[in-house]
C-alpha cells in the first residue's frame, strides 16, 4: 500500500490533465475495445484511450491505475474490473451519474 507522500490521486478528465507524466487512478466506463487499446468514458463526460494493459476488460466499468502521457492518452499499469452495476451504486452516491 502506497503511504502518503506517495499516494495515487484519483482523477476524471478534467483533473487528469494536470498529471501528465505521473501514475493517476481513473474510474471509467468502457467504450470499445480494439487491439490492445481501450477506449474509456470518464464520469465527466471525458474520453480516455488506455494503452498497455495485458488482462483482459470484463464488463462496463474498470479503474485504471496508469501514466497520464497525453492530454487524452494513459499508459495502464494495471485495472480492475467493475461490477456493471457500478453506475447504479456511484450515482446513489450522488458523484457521478453515466
Amino acid at each position: 500500500m502506497a503511504g502518503i507522500d506517495e499516494a495515487i490521486p484519483r482523477v476524471n478528465f478534467e483533473t487528469m490533465q494536470r498529471y501528465h507524466g505521473r501514475k493517476v487512478i481513473l474510474c471509467c466506463q468502457i467504450s470499445q475495445i480494439d487491439n490492445g487499446t481501450v477506449r474509456v468514458t470518464t464520469s465527466d463526460k471525458g474520453e480516455v484511450t488506455v494503452v498497455g494493459g495485458s488482462s483482459p476488460y470484463e464488463g462496463r466499468f474498470a479503474e485504471v491505475v496508469g501514466t497520464v502521457v497525453g492530454p487524452t492518452n494513459i499508459q495502464e499499469v494495471e485495472h480492475t474490473n467493475l461490477s456493471d452495476n457500478f453506475s447504479e451504486c456511484w450515482g446513489r452516491r450522488g458523484s457521478a451519474s453515466w
